[in-house]
Order: structure tokens, then C-alpha cells, then sequence
């Protein structure tokens, strides 16, 4: 598959930006070359290539970008390509969804929601040009249009697209990808009614122990082990990781609650932590009306180690976007608080945390773009995927 932003981000990086350390050594950070990136679209651009090629090089310039920061450059690199390429989904759906997954991770991270959520649908809307019949590609898609609906305060219509998702699913006789969407449906639930059917569910679901459910329980005891230590419930929550057993995926068990520095809103900080999550189910509490701050170039990128038992190790911030720092602080705390699944060895993790709020028009009364008093942290998992796989073939 094709290096995208968010696939090849969430995989690895295809330049020299990172040496990942072996356990106690620093990381080393060098820069990208984003003027090869450059210079290989410029070619591709003047010999007139195919979509493809241009979608291909437009990614990986958009990638180079990205991870240095230049976040308005990777968007406008996307944007332009969008543009070149509107028509070619029919042909190109894999390459055409891929290009508006770009666009919205950086859409979001930018907090320009709106165009987020429009090109979060047109990743499904690529795939359904060009290839009618539904397969993990469009499972894949719907599991990202829930995800952005979610995190941008919109459950319901989440709900919505993981029902839809579950039809689907089951259709393609794809049950593993049906209860991942049934899980992610439920989380929601419980963070509307945190004592309602939502628990009583997850509760009978950790119990199965037939193989064909197996990785439905899993899911289930990984969201219970969220729940209770977000409740201080450390003991049950520490019984069930213990049945949980080793693996080389980690995968996120508990995030701490945070809030940044900042004048709050206690009302806006309810509404906002009842619909925030993402693939890996990290949410915060701290998205509230408050005093507008500035955005522009405040990102940050940390590495640290989860050793085998689970426990966060060794946490560093490598690198810090040109618009400063001050707000991460209870970041960096709450992920020293996190706890991961077993696992047979320590792993290393790499990730990219941006500081934004949304985009709109209606603090001025003019049409230039204002920011949103609601500040949040935008993120991406710098190294690990979080797609359903395809089929096994035979």
C-alpha cells in the first residue's frame, strides 16, 4: 500500500526524522529534506503523470510537512491536489480516499473542523466511486467518519455511522469488524450514562470465552479496565489486566483526565468530555469555554517507553513547534499516568500532540476566520496503525 499521511504516519516515518532508541539511550532527531519531496511533485507535476503518481508524491510531500510542523504548507500541498484530482475516484478510489485522509487529519489538527468533516466523508465517498462492493477499505472509512463525528462533539451521528458500520460489517460477513463497532458504540453510551446499560453490556460481553468471541472480550475488559480507573477503582481494574496476558500490540487501557492552564467553563467542559475519543480511546477534560488563546505552530512530539507490565517509562519531549510551550504540562503528566496492556517486552512509542481550537466566523461578524474559545489537544499515534485488516486469503 501506498505511504499516506495517516497510514505511513501511523506505520513509520519514510525520512530520516527519528532514530528510535534501544531503552535508556536518547533519540536523535534529524530533519527531513522537504525540497526533494517538492522537487519530486514539481517533476511528476511537468511530465503531466497520472493520478496516482501525483496523489503518491503529493502524500508524501504533505507527510514531509507535516512532521516538521509546516501544517498550513501540507494542507495547502493537499488542498491543490484535491483539486487536481476531484474527478478521478471513479478510477482512483484507493489513491483519491487516501488524499482526503490526509487532508482530514490535517484539517483537524489545523482545527478547521468543518473541512474535516466534509473530507472525512469523502474518504468513504472515494472507495464507493470506484468500488461499489463494500470490503475492509470501507469499513475502514466508516470507522474514521465515526471517530472524527465523535471528537468533534457530535455522538449522536456517531452512533449513527457505527450502526451503519455494524450492517455493513455483518453483510460482508466481517463480525470481528461488527463488534469493534459495536465496543467503540458502547464507550459512547457510557460516557452519556456512565451507570447505564452501557456497563451491564460490557460486563457480559468480558465473560465470553467461546474463540469466536474472543477478541469481543478482550475489548470489552479493555474499555472495563478504562471505566474503573477512571472511577479510582485501581484493584478490579489491575484484575482484569492481569487476565489480559502478553502481546506485541499495546494497546491503551487508561488515560488520565487532565485539564490545561487555562479559565474554565464547567458546563462546557462536561458537554465536550461526554463525546471526545479516538482510535485509541484517549479523551481529556479539558475542552471548555474560556479566554481565546493563540494556536499557530504549537505542537509538540514525545517518545517513551510502556514496559511489559504496562507502566509508562521514560517519557521525553523531543521536539516543540516554533509557537512555544506552557500548555503541555498536564499532557506529559497524564501520559505518565497511562496504563497499556501486558506485553512480553518493553516497546517504544512515538507521538505527535498539537495544540488548536476551531475555526469560525462568528466572534468578528466578518468572514475572516476566528478562533473558538473551546482550546483542545489534537494527536497522532506516530507508531503504531489502527486499520481493520482485510481478509485472510487462502
Amino acid at each position: 500500500m501506498r505511504p499516506t499521511l495517516l497510514l505511513a504516519l501511523l506505520t513509520s516515518l519514510s525520512g530520516p526524522a527519528f532514530a528510535q532508541p534501544t531503552q535508556g539511550q536518547n533519540v536523535v532527531v534529524t530533519g527531513t529534506r522537504i525540497q526533494d519531496y517538492r522537487d519530486r511533485l514539481a517533476a511528476c507535476l511537468a511530465r503531466h503523470c497520472p493520478p496516482d503518481e501525483d496523489i503518491d508524491a503529493t502524500l508524501a510531500l504533505a507527510e514531509a510537512l507535516f512532521v516538521e510542523g509546516e501544517y498550513g504548507d501540507a494542507r495547502r500541498a493537499i488542498r491543490s491536489s484535491m483539486s487536481r484530482n476531484r474527478d478521478e475516484a471513479r478510477n482512483y478510489p484507493e489513491p483519491v480516499s487516501d488524499l482526503y485522509r490526509a487532508g482530514t487529519r490535517v484539517a483537524e489538527h489545523l482545527g478547521r473542523d468543518r473541512e474535516a468533516e466534509i473530507y472525512v466523508y469523502q474518504i468513504l465517498g472515494s472507495l464507493r466511486a470506484g468500488l461499489p462492493v463494500e470490503d475492509h477499505r470501507h469499513f475502514t472509512a466508516r470507522l474514521e467518519i465515526a471517530r472524527s463525528l465523535a471528537a468533534l462533539g457530535r455522538p449522536e451521528i456517531a452512533r449513527r455511522e457505527l450502526g451503519r458500520l455494524v450492517e455493513a460489517a455483518r453483510a460482508g460477513g466481517r463480525e470481528d469488524v461488527a463488534n469493534l463497532a459495536e465496543l467503540r458504540s458502547l464507550w459512547l453510551d457510557y460516557m452519556e450514562t456512565p451507570y447505564g446499560p452501557a456497563r451491564r453490556r460490557l460486563l457480559e460481553m468480558s465473560r465470553f470465552t467461546d474463540p469466536q468471541r474472543a477478541l469481543l472480550a478482550y475489548g470489552a475488559k479493555a474499555l472495563l479496565i478504562r471505566i474503573y480507573s477512571r472511577e479510582g477503582d485501581d484493584e478490579r481494574a489491575d484484575a482484569l489486566i492481569a487476565t489480559m496476558g502478553g502481546g506485541e500490540t499495546r494497546q491503551l487501557l487508561y488515560s488520565p483526565p487532565y485539564q490545561l492552564v487555562q479559565q474554565t467553563n464547567v458546563d462546557g467542559n462536561a458537554h465536550r468530555e461526554s463525546a471526545v475519543y479516538d482510535t485509541n480511546g484517549l479523551k481529556t477534560d479539558n475542552l471548555a469555554e474560556r479566554l481565546t488563546d493563540t494556536f499557530d505552530d504549537k505542537w509538540i512530539d514525545v517518545g517513551f517507553w510502556v514496559q511489559p507490565d504496562g507502566q509508562v517509562d521514560d517519557l521525553q519531549l523531543l521536539r516543540r513547534g516554533p509557537g512555544g510551550g506552557g500548555w503541555e504540562a498536564p499532557l506529559l503528566e497524564s501520559i505518565r499516568g497511562r496504563r497499556y496492556s501486558p506485553a512480553d517486552r518493553a516497546t517504544y512509542r512515538l507521538e505527535r500532540y498539537s495544540y488548536t481550537a476551531t475555526f469560525h466566523n462568528t466572534s468578528t461578524g466578518s468572514h475572516i476566520p476566528d478562533r473558538s474559545p473551546r482550546a483542545r489537544i489534537e494527536y497522532l499515534d506516530l507508531t503504531a496503525g489502527a486499520e481493520p485488516p482485510a481478509p485472510a486469503t487462502n
